[in-house]
């Protein structure tokens, strides 16, 4: 079954359960009412097996309604999220780009769920307030008590007004959060060279008040749609009261009375429940949004110069004409090397200076070219899946043994953390400290037996030890792979040099590359 006709089984299901809902506690009202007046009156023709059954046909209807509707429902939600993961993987490998990032990864994950949850927790109970008021409405009509329909009807249009500002209010967080976060990373890198300037205080200040500014008007927003869903409250109590009113004036029995009240309570209290509908339908159609520009977005990037060239063979790696922007310790200027096979070079420069833009750039181009061989790499932000770390390898190399996967650990040091084949990484990899993390990423880069590997920040929250280890064992591993690393700081020794390799430094704050 298509996922369009399975979502909209799932919502008539949601909307038979719901009118079984209301009409078991309609019918169950008047039938205590009818019975208790009955009772009252001493002798009665008053017959109680047509009402009973019709209560258990509604209770019985209902429990098989909520049961199938949830479960249909939440099927379609599943298959919306599975094609929206799957839309976003088919557009990250046919790019050929390296701009896809564990952040990217992240919102995708989160986006995917709020565009297929939507279904169930915005789509569902707007189809059952409609639904719901026209067939209260018209019960109530054929009861006899035309104007305590007109009353319903006009409260559930209320309702309705009260969620469409809840929608306009509500405002794109995840964006907000995404860009206040890419700036508290970038205020962390570059403290150290605020400090040195005497301007560390100035950057708190700006990155504090910009804290602020979210968090006012996030409560402003809490406080916004709060207001909004008690004057939807205030509504229906001012609603019910008069509803009850008008149908004693129409001259309502005690049970009828019992009837339209628990009626309305249930067709109101769907008409209140359009509020969250309404801000998780503007959530979801923000997330698409997001969906859809995924990979479009990203800090600026320079563009390359119309000279920018790579090329590859089995003798090495040549980059030409890339064009550094000017920046203010360094004017813009063109650069080219060249790194041959079994060699390592190290790209260094303070934060900003271009050192992830270069190694992003050279690797999009690679992939651009069929007869580059085999390019593998691992940038600042990379990902690992929910799993095993024997899991995240295999994707890099699936007929991966327990054995391969464990020389792959002790190759970056990861052994010495205890870690091996079946170790979980949480979710996201969050299981893992950052250093864990980063040496897992090396790894799988490794399993790919690449040709040109480029890994941005190999060492970054590793001791000098460690850095040392997994510097040496990438080398032992890969003896003849183009080798390009971006490190903030040049190592103090030349770990994996061997006779067969030779150790390089570009670096972009001064532009001198040579043998260091």
């Amino acid at each position: 079954m298509k996922t369009s006709a399975l979502a909209a089984a799932g919502l008539a299901l949601a909307v038979l359960a719901e009118a079984c809902s209301i009409g078991l506690l309609a019918l169950s009202g008047w039938f205590i009412a009818a019975s208790a007046v009955a009772g009252a009156a001493g002798y009665s023709a008053f017959s109680y097996l047509a009402p009973s059954g019709g209560v258990r046909a509604f209770a019985v209807g209902r429990i098989a309604a909520n049961y199938a509707n949830r479960v249909v429902l939440h099927a379609a939600a599943l298959r919306r999220i599975s094609t929206a993961r799957i839309a976003f993987y088919d557009r990250a490998a046919g790019s050929g780009a390296t701009a896809w990032s564990g952040q990217s990864l992240d919102r995708v994950m989160s986006d995917a769920d709020t565009t297929g949850m939507a279904l169930i927790q915005a789509a569902a109970p707007a189809v059952c307030a409609a639904t719901m008021t026209a067939g209260g409405c018209l019960a109530i009509v054929l009861a006899g008590y035309p104007p305590v329909a007109v009353v319903l009807a006009v409260t559930a249009t209320v309702h309705a007004g009260l969620a469409a500002a809840a929608a306009y209010r509500t405002d794109d967080a995840a964006r907000t959060r995404s860009l206040l976060r890419t700036e508290l990373v970038t205020a962390t890198g570059a403290w150290t060279e605020m400090a040195s300037l005497g301007a560390a205080g100035l950057l708190a200040d700006r990155t504090l008040r910009r804290l602020a500014t979210f968090e006012s008007q996030q409560n402003r927003h809490a406080v916004a749609a709060a207001r909004l869903a008690a004057s939807a409250r205030a509504v229906t109590a001012t609603a019910m009261p008069l509803a009850l009113v008008l149908a004693a004036r129409s001259g309502a029995t005690v049970a009828a009375l019992a009837f339209v009240a628990l009626l309305a309570t249930g067709v109101l209290a769907n008409g209140e429940r359009l509020l969250p509908a309404a801000i998780t339908w503007t959530q979801a159609r923000q997330a698409r949004k997001r969906l859809a520009s995924i990979g479009e977005e990203g800090p600026a990037r320079p563009p390359a110069a119309a000279t920018f060239r790579t090329s590859f063979d089995l003798r090495g790696l040549t980059v030409s004409g890339y064009r550094l922007p000017e920046t203010p310790t360094r004017a813009a200027r063109q650069i080219r090397f060249t790194v041959t096979a079994g060699q390592t070079l190290v790209v260094t420069g303070a934060s900003g200076s271009g050192k992830t833009t270069l190694l992003t750039s050279v690797a999009a181009a690679l992939q651009r070219q069929p007869s580059a061989g085999v390019v593998t790499a691992v940038l600042a932000d990379d990902y690992l899946f929910t799993g095993t770390v024997a899991s995240n390898i295999r994707l890099a190399h699936p007929a991966a043994t327990d054995a391969d996967i464990t020389d792959l650990l002790t190759d970056t040091a990861l052994d010495r953390a205890r870690l091996d084949p079946q170790t979980s990484t949480g979710v996201g990899g969050r299981g893992l400290s950052g250093g864990e993390q980063r040496r897992l990423h090396i790894a799988r880069a490794l399993a790919t037996q690449p040709d040109v590997l480029l890994i941005d920040e190999p060492t970054t929250g590793l001791d000098p030890a460690t850095a040392e280890h997994l510097l040496t064992g990438i080398r032992r591993r890969l003896p003849h792979v183009v080798l390009v690393m971006a490190i903030h700081d040049t190592p103090g020794a030349r770990p994996g040099e061997t006779p067969d390799s030779t150790w390089s430094r570009l670096s972009l704050d001064q532009i001198q590359l040579g043998d260091s």
